[in-house]
Protein backbone atom coordinates (compact mmCIF):
# COMPACT_ATOMS: atom_id res chain seq x y z
CA UNK A 1 0.00 0.00 0.00
CA UNK A 2 1.79 3.60 -0.93
CA UNK A 3 2.50 5.84 1.75
CA UNK A 4 -0.06 8.21 0.66
CA UNK A 5 -3.14 6.28 0.29
CA UNK A 6 -5.27 6.58 3.50
CA UNK A 7 -6.50 3.04 5.54
CA UNK A 8 -10.15 2.45 5.42
CA UNK A 9 -11.98 2.45 8.82
CA UNK A 10 -14.33 0.20 10.40
CA UNK A 11 -16.84 2.15 9.48
CA UNK A 12 -15.87 2.31 5.73
CA UNK A 13 -15.22 -1.32 5.71
CA UNK A 14 -19.00 -1.96 6.94
CA UNK A 15 -20.41 0.12 4.63
CA UNK A 16 -18.42 -1.79 2.29
CA UNK A 17 -19.64 -4.99 3.51
CA UNK A 18 -23.52 -3.94 3.32
CA UNK A 19 -23.58 -1.96 0.46
CA UNK A 20 -23.61 1.73 1.57
CA UNK A 21 -20.99 3.34 -0.52
CA UNK A 22 -20.74 5.03 -3.73
CA UNK A 23 -18.51 3.66 -6.44
CA UNK A 24 -16.12 5.73 -6.01
CA UNK A 25 -15.44 4.56 -2.43
CA UNK A 26 -15.90 0.89 -3.35
CA UNK A 27 -13.08 1.52 -5.78
CA UNK A 28 -11.14 2.80 -2.64
CA UNK A 29 -11.49 0.08 -0.40
CA UNK A 30 -11.05 -2.90 -3.11
CA UNK A 31 -7.61 -0.53 -4.01
CA UNK A 32 -6.72 -0.63 -0.39
CA UNK A 33 -7.74 -4.43 0.14
CA UNK A 34 -5.91 -5.60 -2.77
CA UNK A 35 -2.65 -3.89 -1.03
CA UNK A 36 -2.95 -4.95 2.80
CA UNK A 37 -3.31 -8.21 4.23
CA UNK A 38 -4.11 -7.13 7.51
CA UNK A 39 -7.01 -4.93 5.91
CA UNK A 40 -8.51 -8.10 3.82
CA UNK A 41 -8.12 -10.18 7.17
CA UNK A 42 -9.99 -7.45 8.88
CA UNK A 43 -12.80 -7.14 6.76
CA UNK A 44 -12.70 -10.80 6.84
CA UNK A 45 -13.48 -10.66 10.97
CA UNK A 46 -16.44 -7.77 10.24
CA UNK A 47 -18.10 -9.74 7.87
CA UNK A 48 -17.90 -12.95 9.83
CA UNK A 49 -19.39 -10.67 12.90
CA UNK A 50 -22.21 -9.63 10.53
CA UNK A 51 -23.44 -12.82 8.74
CA UNK A 52 -24.54 -14.79 11.75
CA UNK A 53 -26.48 -11.69 13.75
CA UNK A 54 -27.95 -11.14 10.28
CA UNK A 55 -29.28 -14.64 9.59
CA UNK A 56 -30.89 -14.73 13.04
CA UNK A 57 -32.74 -11.45 11.70
CA UNK A 58 -33.62 -11.98 8.47
CA UNK A 59 -37.21 -14.12 9.34
CA UNK A 60 -38.42 -10.14 10.60
CA UNK A 61 -40.17 -8.31 8.28
CA UNK A 62 -38.05 -5.08 6.99
CA UNK A 63 -39.61 -1.42 7.38
CA UNK A 64 -40.45 0.77 4.47
CA UNK A 65 -37.25 2.89 4.82
CA UNK A 66 -39.33 5.93 3.15
CA UNK A 67 -42.05 5.88 5.94
CA UNK A 68 -40.91 5.49 9.00
CA UNK A 69 -39.45 2.58 10.70
CA UNK A 70 -41.48 1.07 13.35
CA UNK A 71 -40.94 0.94 16.75
CA UNK A 72 -38.02 -1.64 17.89
CA UNK A 73 -39.68 -3.91 20.86
CA UNK A 74 -36.85 -4.84 23.75
CA UNK A 75 -37.69 -7.97 25.56
CA UNK A 76 -39.35 -7.05 28.42
CA UNK A 77 -37.42 -6.82 31.73
CA UNK A 78 -34.42 -8.53 30.23
CA UNK A 79 -31.66 -7.24 32.83
CA UNK A 80 -33.80 -7.64 35.67
CA UNK A 81 -34.41 -11.31 35.04
CA UNK A 82 -30.74 -11.66 34.21
CA UNK A 83 -29.89 -10.20 37.53
CA UNK A 84 -32.69 -12.06 39.45
CA UNK A 85 -31.47 -15.30 38.02
CA UNK A 86 -27.31 -14.37 39.40
CA UNK A 87 -28.69 -13.37 42.99
CA UNK A 88 -30.27 -16.77 43.33
CA UNK A 89 -27.58 -18.73 43.04
CA UNK A 90 -26.04 -20.89 45.80
CA UNK A 91 -22.70 -20.22 46.49
CA UNK A 92 -20.10 -22.66 45.21
CA UNK A 93 -20.25 -25.60 47.52
CA UNK A 94 -16.60 -27.31 48.70
CA UNK A 95 -16.90 -30.14 46.71
CA UNK A 96 -17.59 -27.59 43.70
CA UNK A 97 -14.66 -25.78 43.97
CA UNK A 98 -12.63 -28.69 44.41
CA UNK A 99 -13.49 -29.84 41.02
CA UNK A 100 -12.55 -26.55 39.58
CA UNK A 101 -9.09 -26.55 41.81
CA UNK A 102 -6.83 -27.58 39.11
CA UNK A 103 -7.92 -24.30 37.05
CA UNK A 104 -6.78 -22.02 40.05
CA UNK A 105 -3.18 -20.95 39.88
CA UNK A 106 -3.88 -19.68 43.74
CA UNK A 107 -5.78 -22.43 46.34
CA UNK A 108 -8.51 -19.20 47.43
CA UNK A 109 -9.73 -18.72 43.88
CA UNK A 110 -13.21 -19.21 44.25
CA UNK A 111 -13.04 -17.55 47.39
CA UNK A 112 -12.09 -14.28 46.01
CA UNK A 113 -14.97 -11.08 46.54
CA UNK A 114 -12.98 -9.69 43.90
CA UNK A 115 -13.41 -12.55 41.10
CA UNK A 116 -16.95 -13.55 42.02
CA UNK A 117 -17.54 -9.31 41.27
CA UNK A 118 -15.43 -9.56 37.90
CA UNK A 119 -18.51 -12.20 36.92
CA UNK A 120 -21.09 -10.31 38.09
CA UNK A 121 -20.02 -7.49 35.67
CA UNK A 122 -19.50 -9.87 32.89
CA UNK A 123 -22.84 -11.33 33.28
CA UNK A 124 -24.37 -8.00 33.28
CA UNK A 125 -22.25 -7.22 30.34
CA UNK A 126 -23.53 -9.77 28.68
CA UNK A 127 -27.03 -8.77 29.00
CA UNK A 128 -26.55 -5.38 28.41
CA UNK A 129 -25.14 -6.69 24.32
CA UNK A 130 -27.83 -8.34 23.86
CA UNK A 131 -30.12 -5.34 24.35
CA UNK A 132 -27.93 -3.32 22.36
CA UNK A 133 -27.95 -6.17 19.44
CA UNK A 134 -31.60 -5.98 19.60
CA UNK A 135 -31.66 -2.49 18.97
CA UNK A 136 -29.14 -2.07 16.65
CA UNK A 137 -29.62 -4.87 14.36
CA UNK A 138 -32.93 -4.53 12.81
CA UNK A 139 -31.39 -0.42 11.76
CA UNK A 140 -28.31 -2.40 10.15
CA UNK A 141 -30.46 -4.26 8.27
CA UNK A 142 -32.84 -1.77 7.15
CA UNK A 143 -29.89 0.40 6.13
CA UNK A 144 -28.25 -2.40 4.40
CA UNK A 145 -31.98 -2.75 2.34
CA UNK A 146 -32.13 0.76 1.58
CA UNK A 147 -28.58 0.77 0.57
CA UNK A 148 -29.85 -1.77 -1.92
CA UNK A 149 -32.47 -0.21 -3.12
CA UNK A 150 -30.93 3.24 -4.20
CA UNK A 151 -27.82 1.04 -5.98
CA UNK A 152 -31.07 -0.79 -8.13
CA UNK A 153 -32.50 3.09 -8.78
CA UNK A 154 -28.83 4.28 -9.86
CA UNK A 155 -28.37 1.26 -12.29
CA UNK A 156 -31.70 2.17 -13.64
CA UNK A 157 -30.77 5.63 -14.04
CA UNK A 158 -27.14 4.72 -15.75
CA UNK A 159 -29.44 2.40 -18.47
CA UNK A 160 -31.99 5.16 -18.76
CA UNK A 161 -29.35 7.67 -19.82
CA UNK A 162 -27.76 5.13 -21.74
CA UNK A 163 -30.75 4.41 -23.53
CA UNK A 164 -31.70 8.08 -24.10
CA UNK A 165 -28.27 8.45 -25.76
CA UNK A 166 -29.57 5.00 -28.18
CA UNK A 167 -32.01 6.99 -29.31
CA UNK A 168 -30.95 10.01 -30.36
CA UNK A 169 -28.55 8.82 -32.52
CA UNK A 170 -31.23 7.09 -34.06
CA UNK A 171 -33.45 8.84 -37.52
CA UNK A 172 -36.58 7.80 -35.05
CA UNK A 173 -35.37 8.64 -31.77
CA UNK A 174 -36.54 5.97 -30.10
CA UNK A 175 -35.48 3.07 -27.88
CA UNK A 176 -33.82 -0.30 -28.73
CA UNK A 177 -36.45 -1.76 -30.51
CA UNK A 178 -37.07 -6.06 -30.04
CA UNK A 179 -37.59 -7.61 -33.11
CA UNK A 180 -41.23 -9.05 -33.67
CA UNK A 181 -39.52 -12.58 -35.10
CA UNK A 182 -36.16 -14.16 -35.40
CA UNK A 183 -33.15 -14.86 -33.44
CA UNK A 184 -33.43 -11.15 -32.05
CA UNK A 185 -36.66 -11.54 -30.63
CA UNK A 186 -36.21 -11.20 -26.82
CA UNK A 187 -36.56 -8.25 -24.11
CA UNK A 188 -32.86 -8.29 -23.34
CA UNK A 189 -32.06 -7.46 -27.04
CA UNK A 190 -31.65 -3.86 -25.77
CA UNK A 191 -28.40 -4.32 -23.91
CA UNK A 192 -26.82 -6.08 -27.02
CA UNK A 193 -27.81 -3.35 -29.20
CA UNK A 194 -26.11 -0.61 -26.20
CA UNK A 195 -22.86 -3.19 -26.20
CA UNK A 196 -23.36 -2.28 -30.54
CA UNK A 197 -23.17 1.08 -29.68
CA UNK A 198 -20.47 0.90 -26.84
CA UNK A 199 -23.41 2.64 -24.60
CA UNK A 200 -22.81 -0.02 -21.81
CA UNK A 201 -20.33 0.94 -19.26
CA UNK A 202 -20.21 -1.25 -16.46
CA UNK A 203 -22.16 -4.83 -16.12
CA UNK A 204 -23.36 -3.34 -13.18
CA UNK A 205 -25.60 -1.38 -14.37
CA UNK A 206 -27.50 -4.74 -14.94
CA UNK A 207 -27.12 -6.41 -11.99
CA UNK A 208 -29.72 -5.46 -8.81
CA UNK A 209 -27.89 -6.01 -5.67
CA UNK A 210 -30.78 -7.99 -4.03
CA UNK A 211 -31.36 -10.79 -6.82
CA UNK A 212 -29.36 -13.80 -7.07
CA UNK A 213 -29.35 -14.12 -10.97
CA UNK A 214 -27.11 -11.19 -10.89
CA UNK A 215 -23.51 -13.55 -10.97
CA UNK A 216 -25.11 -15.45 -13.70
CA UNK A 217 -24.48 -13.01 -16.17
CA UNK A 218 -20.55 -13.12 -17.18
CA UNK A 219 -20.77 -10.54 -20.44
CA UNK A 220 -23.04 -9.30 -22.71
CA UNK A 221 -21.96 -9.97 -26.95
CA UNK A 222 -22.76 -7.70 -29.98
CA UNK A 223 -25.80 -8.40 -32.17
CA UNK A 224 -22.99 -9.78 -34.24
CA UNK A 225 -21.13 -12.02 -31.63
CA UNK A 226 -24.69 -13.31 -30.65
CA UNK A 227 -25.71 -14.28 -34.45
CA UNK A 228 -22.40 -15.84 -34.84
CA UNK A 229 -22.48 -18.25 -31.69
CA UNK A 230 -23.48 -21.38 -31.60
CA UNK A 231 -27.69 -22.27 -30.13
CA UNK A 232 -27.06 -23.04 -26.59
CA UNK A 233 -25.08 -20.28 -26.11
CA UNK A 234 -27.57 -18.05 -27.48
CA UNK A 235 -30.07 -19.40 -25.49
CA UNK A 236 -28.20 -18.70 -22.18
CA UNK A 237 -27.90 -15.38 -23.41
CA UNK A 238 -31.50 -14.95 -24.05
CA UNK A 239 -32.14 -15.59 -20.55
CA UNK A 240 -29.92 -13.24 -19.16
CA UNK A 241 -28.70 -11.03 -21.37
CA UNK A 242 -31.39 -8.74 -20.04
CA UNK A 243 -29.93 -8.66 -16.59
CA UNK A 244 -31.83 -8.72 -13.81
CA UNK A 245 -34.30 -5.82 -15.17
CA UNK A 246 -37.87 -5.92 -17.33
CA UNK A 247 -37.51 -3.89 -20.46
CA UNK A 248 -40.51 -2.08 -22.43
CA UNK A 249 -42.11 -4.62 -24.79
CA UNK A 250 -42.59 -1.81 -27.52
CA UNK A 251 -46.50 -0.90 -28.46
CA UNK A 252 -49.00 -1.53 -31.49
CA UNK A 253 -49.92 2.12 -33.06
CA UNK A 254 -52.06 1.64 -35.59
CA UNK A 255 -51.49 -1.62 -36.13
CA UNK A 256 -47.45 -0.92 -36.66
CA UNK A 257 -45.19 -2.57 -33.75
CA UNK A 258 -42.92 0.19 -32.45
CA UNK A 259 -40.09 0.80 -29.73
CA UNK A 260 -40.58 3.82 -27.01
CA UNK A 261 -39.70 7.07 -28.80
CA UNK A 262 -38.14 10.16 -26.25
CA UNK A 263 -40.50 12.62 -27.80
CA UNK A 264 -43.79 10.82 -26.64
CA UNK A 265 -45.32 13.48 -24.20
CA UNK A 266 -46.94 10.65 -22.30
CA UNK A 267 -45.08 9.06 -19.15
CA UNK A 268 -43.78 6.00 -20.28
CA UNK A 269 -42.26 2.96 -18.07
CA UNK A 270 -38.92 2.45 -19.80
CA UNK A 271 -37.05 -0.30 -17.80
CA UNK A 272 -37.71 -1.53 -14.24
CA UNK A 273 -37.33 -4.39 -11.31
CA UNK A 274 -38.10 -7.73 -13.00
CA UNK A 275 -41.35 -8.93 -11.86
CA UNK A 276 -41.12 -12.14 -9.22
CA UNK A 277 -42.94 -14.92 -10.83
CA UNK A 278 -45.30 -15.11 -7.74
CA UNK A 279 -46.50 -11.91 -8.64
CA UNK A 280 -47.30 -12.45 -12.54
CA UNK A 281 -51.05 -12.87 -12.35
CA UNK A 282 -53.06 -10.23 -10.89
CA UNK A 283 -54.95 -11.85 -8.28
CA UNK A 284 -51.27 -11.92 -7.11
CA UNK A 285 -50.46 -8.32 -7.74
CA UNK A 286 -53.27 -7.31 -6.17
CA UNK A 287 -52.77 -9.25 -2.82
CA UNK A 288 -50.65 -6.92 -0.41
CA UNK A 289 -49.85 -9.98 2.10
CA UNK A 290 -47.35 -11.67 -0.59
CA UNK A 291 -44.15 -11.86 -0.34
CA UNK A 292 -40.94 -11.71 -3.00
CA UNK A 293 -37.85 -11.33 -3.15
CA UNK A 294 -36.73 -8.04 -4.66
CA UNK A 295 -35.81 -5.41 -1.92
CA UNK A 296 -36.75 -7.46 1.01
CA UNK A 297 -40.34 -7.99 0.36
CA UNK A 298 -40.63 -4.55 0.07
CA UNK A 299 -41.61 -3.57 -4.28
CA UNK A 300 -39.77 -2.51 -7.34
CA UNK A 301 -38.24 0.05 -9.18
CA UNK A 302 -39.27 1.30 -11.77
CA UNK A 303 -37.62 3.84 -14.42
CA UNK A 304 -39.55 6.51 -16.73
CA UNK A 305 -38.97 8.15 -19.56
CA UNK A 306 -38.89 11.72 -17.92
CA UNK A 307 -35.93 10.01 -15.69
CA UNK A 308 -37.81 9.84 -12.93
CA UNK A 309 -37.27 6.18 -10.55
CA UNK A 310 -39.90 5.45 -8.70
CA UNK A 311 -40.18 2.80 -6.20
CA UNK A 312 -43.62 1.48 -6.36
CA UNK A 313 -44.42 -0.53 -3.06
CA UNK A 314 -46.66 -3.95 -3.50
CA UNK A 315 -50.06 -2.26 -2.49
CA UNK A 316 -49.54 0.46 -5.15
CA UNK A 317 -49.14 -1.70 -7.71
CA UNK A 318 -52.12 -3.39 -7.36
CA UNK A 319 -53.89 -0.43 -7.85
CA UNK A 320 -52.29 0.72 -10.62
CA UNK A 321 -54.10 -2.55 -12.65
CA UNK A 322 -56.94 -0.47 -13.57
CA UNK A 323 -53.94 2.51 -14.20
CA UNK A 324 -51.31 1.79 -16.25
CA UNK A 325 -49.88 -1.22 -14.80
CA UNK A 326 -46.15 -0.89 -15.64
CA UNK A 327 -46.08 -4.85 -16.31
CA UNK A 328 -49.31 -5.32 -17.78
CA UNK A 329 -50.41 -4.09 -20.84
CA UNK A 330 -54.01 -2.07 -21.04
CA UNK A 331 -55.66 -5.78 -21.52
CA UNK A 332 -53.76 -7.08 -18.20
CA UNK A 333 -51.40 -8.76 -20.62
CA UNK A 334 -47.44 -8.99 -20.47
CA UNK A 335 -47.14 -7.90 -24.12
CA UNK A 336 -46.87 -4.89 -26.26
CA UNK A 337 -48.67 -2.10 -24.99
CA UNK A 338 -52.24 -0.64 -26.93
CA UNK A 339 -51.07 2.49 -28.29
CA UNK A 340 -48.02 4.78 -27.66
CA UNK A 341 -48.83 5.54 -23.87
CA UNK A 342 -49.02 1.92 -22.73
CA UNK A 343 -46.56 0.23 -21.74
CA UNK A 344 -45.77 -3.04 -20.78
CA UNK A 345 -42.19 -4.39 -19.56
CA UNK A 346 -40.70 -7.71 -20.10
CA UNK A 347 -38.09 -9.97 -18.56
CA UNK A 348 -34.86 -10.76 -20.63
CA UNK A 349 -36.25 -14.02 -22.23
CA UNK A 350 -39.49 -12.36 -23.08
CA UNK A 351 -40.83 -12.39 -26.84
CA UNK A 352 -42.76 -9.36 -28.07
CA UNK A 353 -46.38 -11.07 -28.96
CA UNK A 354 -48.10 -9.44 -31.07
CA UNK A 355 -52.15 -10.01 -31.28
CA UNK A 356 -53.31 -11.13 -34.50
CA UNK A 357 -55.57 -9.06 -36.25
Amino acid sequence: MSGDQQVPSDETLLGFILGGLSDQENAQVEEALACSESLRLRLRDLRSMLEPLADECMADPLGDPNHGDPDVQVPSGLVDATMAAIQQQDPLSQQDRASFSHFATEPQWAQSPSNRLAWFDSLITIAAGIVVLSLVLPGILRWRESARQQECAENLRNLGSALGSFALFQPSHRLPKIDPAGPLAFAGIYSIRLQDNQLLESMRWLQCPNDSSSSLLVNVPTSQQFLEAPESKRFVWRMLAGGDYSYNLGSIVEGNYQAPSIESPARVAWIGDRLPLELREMRIAQDSDQEFQQHGTRGLNVLYNDGSVVWLKLPKLGQLATIDHPYLNAELKQAPGIGEADACLGPSHLLPTLRSE
